[in-house]
């Protein structure tokens, strides 16, 4: 997921203030402020460290580099841009998978940092924390990070998590490692897209648990907090399994939810094979392909815009 839209997609930036609107809606006080701050300066400061999960530069250290175990520092493309063979820790940051991993394995540590990042703003470095919540949160939404139960395609934030992809940086320059399960045709949804909206009311969600619990005892904030996301970040009652490899299953899976996404179809037994006989997507279009405008859908929905902006993932 990139970050920026332009009206007719959006990205992380939108999804954030558009959840910022609705927290502000529920909970500012009289003077319009939530603890002193106003809508604007609240999005804004939540915005930039969201943002700073996608920072196109970087140094400081992989730990646990390509599974060794091992710490190696590095210098120049930022975490977003690491291949999760050579970086697998840093994939929780955007609710992805490590590939050394297990699907509930990856799932379960994607959950933790959330919840740890969340516990972490309540003690110092506030927003830099509950950005990179709300990023990873946001980025479980995107079927190029995760793919949820069909439901998400509608809109609802709680549809299980069902799998997680690999992502390796060299399908952006054309090269196809054969690992990469990433698929960039999620990065540009519609408007209309149904896990827009979803992110969008997930994040919400999150700030209103976060402020509601923000001033109780550490450990009650942290059950608090457990108890309101746990719908949001539950499996699928099949498991959670791991994309490690984009083969013919997972092309069709693919072009099935692209259809979904877009509108195309709407979730049923036969949506997988509608979606290979009109050839929504072909198993070897170039990253960015779309499928034909499709047909106005239900009204609702929130604007899901994307740009060029970002590196590696997008988000």
């Amino acid at each position: 997921m990139k970050q920026r839209g332009d009206g007719q997609w959006s990205g992380h930036h939108d999804i954030t203030y558009a959840a910022v609107a609705r927290l502000y809606e529920q909970l500012a006080g009289p003077d319009g402020t939530i603890r002193g701050l106003r809508q604007d300066e609240y999005a804004a400061a939540l915005d930039k460290s969201q943002a700073h999960q996608d920072r196109p530069l970087g140094a400081g250290v992989i730990e646990n580099y390509g599974g060794s175990g091992k710490s190696v520092p590095y210098a120049g493309p930022g975490p977003t841009a690491h291949s999760a063979y050579v970086n697998p820790n840093a994939q929780r940051e955007h609710f992805m998978a490590d590939p050394y991993r297990k699907g509930w394995d990856n799932l379960q540590i994607n959950t933790e940092y959330i919840y740890d990042e969340l516990a972490r703003a309540s003690a110092a470095d506030e927003f830099k924390h509950l950005g990179a919540a709300a990023h990873a949160l946001q980025d479980s939404y995107s079927g190029a990070h995760a793919w949820r139960a069909d439901s998400v395609y509608d809109g609802d934030p709680t549809a299980p998590v069902q799998s997680l992809h690999v992502f390796t940086p060299v399908h952006a320059v054309g090269i196809d490692d054969g690992k990469n399960t990433h698929s960039d045709e999620f990065d540009t949804p519609p408007a209309t897209s149904g896990s827009t909206r979803a992110a969008i009311e997930a994040t919400y969600r999150m700030l209103h648990s976060y402020e509601l619990n923000r001033d109780l005892a550490p450990e009650t904030a942290n059950r608090a907090r457990r108890n309101d996301l746990a719908p949001m970040l539950r499996p699928s009652p099949s498991g959670v399994t791991v994309n490690l490899y984009p083969g013919r299953e997972w092309t069709l899976e693919r072009n099935r939810r692209l259809a979904l996404e877009h509108g195309v179809l709407q979730a049923g037994p036969e949506a997988d094979e509608i979606a290979r006989l009109a050839g929504v997507l072909s198993p070897n279009a170039a990253a960015g392909a779309t499928p034909a405008k499709p047909p106005e859908r239900r009204p609702g929905s929130v604007s899901r815009g994307i740009t060029g902006e970002g590196v590696g993932r997008d988000g």
